[in-house]
């Protein structure tokens, strides 16, 4: 499950995890809300930037929880702003403000964070069962009296269940296409950033055409190392995201010319990606879809390879 998409990233302090944020996660895990929970996530040796950046690209909504204890966390605020920043780009909701402390705390916490005051927040009073309550209809999960309530334990057995295809409509993947595309222009500037912060000789850049079409550009010692063009539609049909790489990449408006295509298809159970050229993909194969995650990660390492 490791790059699924997750109802639910919790972005806390420290301080905060044995108290609050331990109890709900497994208030989550009860009742089948899918989460990506740092510490169940970053392993020994992790890159801590990547494994938290690949979390907020797969998750629905983020839980902040606000405490006098995140006020000045690195880690914390970086991810909040990230994602208060995706949320203000979109237009969609993605921050679920839970707000920790005495009510002078909490004034204090949402004077300190503008971006949240106009948003509903819900106060921590050890009640589990109003966030989850809250987070069942937020993700427009069955009625609660399906989940909530029940002691759900694990009786140890693992039932066989028919895979039945689905039928997905153009507009399912429309939709699909858009989200997904956003998500790679949102990976993009985040690894450039990365990238720039890394290394002393290297500065990047990224120019936005219009909504569906983006060029990145790395500069090593002042001198262009490699450019990208990544758009939507084109020469291999609607349902796809074009890439196309080198130096000098022509007029922007022409979009005749690619290096690679991602293209948009389903295998009965799931939308995903299936790319044109698999020489920048270490874990995919032709049988097999790439989700989101994976096929930004496919045109990146196409981007980069001129570094190694």
């Amino acid at each position: 499950m490791r790059n699924e998409i997750r109802d639910i990233f919790i972005c806390h302090a420290s301080e905060d995890k044995a108290e609050i944020v331990r109890p709900i996660v497994e208030a989550l895990k009860q009742s089948d809300i899918t989460y990506w929970f740092d510490e169940a996530e970053i392993k020994w040796g992790d890159s801590i930037t990547r494994k938290i950046n690949e979390g907020l690209m797969i998750s629905k909504y983020i839980i902040v929880i606000l405490s006098p204890a995140f006020i000045g966390k690195n880690w914390p605020e970086r991810e909040l702003n990230a994602v208060l920043n995706i949320e203000v780009s979109k237009g969609e909701v993605k921050v679920l403000p839970l707000l920790v402390g005495s009510k002078k705390e909490q004034d204090d916490i949402i004077s300190r964070y503008p971006l949240i005051n106009d948003k509903r927040y819900l106060p921590w009073d050890g009640n589990i069962n109003n966030i989850v309550n809250a987070l069942l209809l937020r993700l427009g999960n069955k009625t609660l009296h399906d989940k909530i309530g029940k002691n759900i334990q694990p009786i140890g057995i693992k039932i066989p269940m028919p895979k039945i295809k689905k039928k997905y409509t153009q507009q399912d993947k429309d939709l699909f296409l858009k989200d997904a595309f956003n998500k790679i222009k949102q990976y993009f500037i985040v690894a450039l950033s990365e990238l720039k912060n890394n290394y002393k000789d290297l500065d990047t850049d990224f120019s936005e055409i219009h909504n569906f079409k983006f060029i990145c550009t790395i500069y090593l010692k002042g001198e262009i190392s490699n450019r990208c063009k990544i758009w939507l539609g084109g020469m291999y049909g609607s349902n796809a995201i074009q890439y196309h790489e080198g130096r000098m990449i022509g007029d922007v408006d022409s979009d005749n010319s690619l290096s690679d295509s991602l293209s948009v298809e389903d295998n009965g159970e799931y939308l995903g990606f299936k790319a044109l050229m698999l020489l920048y993909s270490q874990q995919y194969s032709e049988k097999n879809l790439m989700s989101v995650q994976a096929a930004a990660e496919h045109l990146w390492r196409r981007f980069i390879y001129v570094l190694k």
